[in-house]
């Protein structure tokens, strides 16, 4: 199929948002309707950038994208347009479109401080809704490289320096030394960022450096293949800042602190709450012991027979509990707790040879379930009963071991 030949503006124009242009095909893709224009100012997802939204004729466009097949740039929407319409008004989202321009410029800039910081190249870019992420080939990339690279990146952000978008000659682009020349078909479209950066690109970007307005660090992560730098450009910077200095504000607020004291403030609540927690391990701990005694002290027969079941108790509670009372001679426990799930934990003392496994089995053939674990203590369970069923299969549990 031959190339579709369409005015792709966005390349030369970032900055218009309404145009009009006439429908040259109607499609659909996606399962919705679809339109080829004769020239576009919206831009198709590629090279690591979202497309545009916005409208044409007054419908939504919810994608736009290059078909593989002619290159044609194809215009999703939420609706059809009438068929009588020929000529389209179309209205791009400025919110989105400047959005991606920011984050877009900022990852140029970016990509050549980490070169002139750290000797690290950019060989991956991602663009989502919450951040953007540049994959560097260096796994070198500690606190001091990192800073130095931001520092560098915001102060070609202050110089405010100009956006050159073009398509060179070859004679032009033969002189021309790009921070990295990709393997594509066809000219090439350069982007300088004034005299800090120069790379081949067909994306979106700002006039000026100053519109970038900020490039702040996120989170490093550590890649097989190198170090990943997550970071926010422009008004996500600031609606970041926002949030996290409302944050602040609240957490100094409720801990009675300065801002700059929370980090000792949370250590301290830290320190605090293993301390609690340490101590109610030691109550519970003690609680099991003495509700392990008392259920020894209850029970009788030989061997001695526990039964005993719960509602909803956590079934890590009751194995603690098979456990404390079967630590002395001739005892076997049979301990359930019912609830969303049924539990059981069956167990037995060294000292005695009741079949756990045989008395597990007879109590799941009442409710139904699957088992585990093996020698002293086996484990069980199945679906939701209520307290009655579980009776019944504790009494069949038990009606093959002895005791009373």
């Amino acid at each position: 199929m031959q190339p579709i030949e369409v005015a792709r503006q966005y390349y030369h124009d970032a900055y218009t948002t309404t145009f009009r242009a006439v429908i040259s095909e109607r499609t659909v893709a996606e399962g919705r309707p679809a339109v080829v224009l004769t020239e576009t100012f919206f831009y198709p997802s590629s090279g690591g950038q979202p497309h545009d939204t916005g409208t044409l004729a007054g419908q939504r466009v919810v994608d736009v994208h290059v078909r593989e097949s002619d290159g044609a740039i194809v215009h999703v929407l939420d609706a059809p347009i009438p068929a009588e319409v020929a000529e389209v008004e179309g209205r791009i989202d400025w919110g989105r479109r400047l959005d991606h321009m920011q984050q877009h410029t900022g990852q140029h800039i970016l990509s050549q401080a980490f070169i002139r910081c750290g000797a690290a190249g950019t060989i991956g870019f991602h663009l989502g809704a919450d951040y953007v992420s540049i994959d560097l080939d260096s796994t070198q990339i500690d606190e001091t490289v990192r800073a130095a690279a931001f520092s560098m990146a915001n102060e070609a952000v202050r110089s405010d320096v100009a956006i050159r978008a073009w398509f060179p000659t070859e004679a032009e682009l033969a002189s021309i030394a790009l921070r990295k020349t990709p393997e594509v078909d066809g000219a090439l479209r350069i982007v300088a960022i004034g005299e800090f950066d120069v790379s081949a690109c067909g994306g979106t970007h700002v006039a000026r450096t100053g519109e970038v307005g900020l490039i702040s660090w996120l989170r490093t992560e550590r890649l097989k293949r190198g170090t990943r730098i997550s970071f926010l450009c422009g008004d996500r910077a600031r609606a970041d800042y926002a949030d996290k200095h409302r944050i602040a504000a609240t957490l100094s607020a409720a801990l009675s602190c300065s801002v700059a004291e929370l980090p000792d403030a949370v250590g301290r609540l830290q320190a605090d709450l293993q301390a609690t927690r340490r101590e109610l391990g030691r109550f519970q701990e003690e609680a099991l012991d003495r509700e392990a005694e008392a259920l020894r002290q209850e029970a009788t027969g030989t061997p001695t027979l526990v039964v005993r079941a719960w509602e909803g108790r956590p079934a890590e509670e009751i194995r603690g509990l098979a456990l404390r009372t079967t630590a002395g001679p001739g005892v076997v426990a049979l301990l359930a707790t019912g609830g969303d799930r049924t539990q059981f934990v069956f167990a037995r003392s060294e000292d005695t040879t009741a079949d756990l496994k045989g008395a597990l089995d007879r109590a799941l053939a009442v409710i139904g379930g699957g088992k585990g674990g093996g020698g002293r203590v086996v484990q069980g369970g199945g679906a939701a009963a209520d307290s009655a069923t579980v009776a019944r299969a504790l009494a069949a549990a038990a009606s093959g071991i002895g005791g009373g």
